[in-house]
């Protein structure tokens, strides 16, 4: 695993046949394993493979990420990503608005937490 800091977050472009792919049909049916790191990059593990650290987030509401796996490196498309966007539509998790100030998103967080929201 590099330990290099994975930056830039590039949008998040679906290949067009996505739903086909391999690294899509992984992220679907094998267990995964999603930690978070900061409130843009996270580990993930898909089944029994090795952990990647995965920039992702969302810009102007978009999805934007990228991965330090091998796939990401020749696909821009990985099963790490997919994980993470799954997890993202099903609201498995919150990400971060990679536009919004860390200062102002926490205490949003906060107030969401405070009136008994989900955060």
């Amino acid at each position: 695993m590099s330990t290099e800091r994975v930056g830039g977050y590039p949008d998040l472009d679906l290949p067009d046949d996505f739903g086909d792919s391999t690294s899509w049909q992984r992220a679907r049916d094998e267990e995964t394993t999603i930690e978070p790191i900061n409130r843009a990059e996270w580990m993930v593990r898909v089944g029994d493979g090795d952990r990647h650290r995965v920039v992702f987030g969302t810009r102007s509401g978009q999805p934007v990420g990228e991965c330090d796996c091998k796939g990401y490196a020749h696909h821009e498309w990985c099963a790490h990503l997919a994980t993470m966007l799954l997890a993202y539509v099903r609201e498995e998790i919150v990400v971060a608005d990679l536009d919004a100030d860390p200062d102002e998103e926490l205490a949003m967080l906060w107030r969401q937490y405070r009136q008994g929201g989900e955060a």
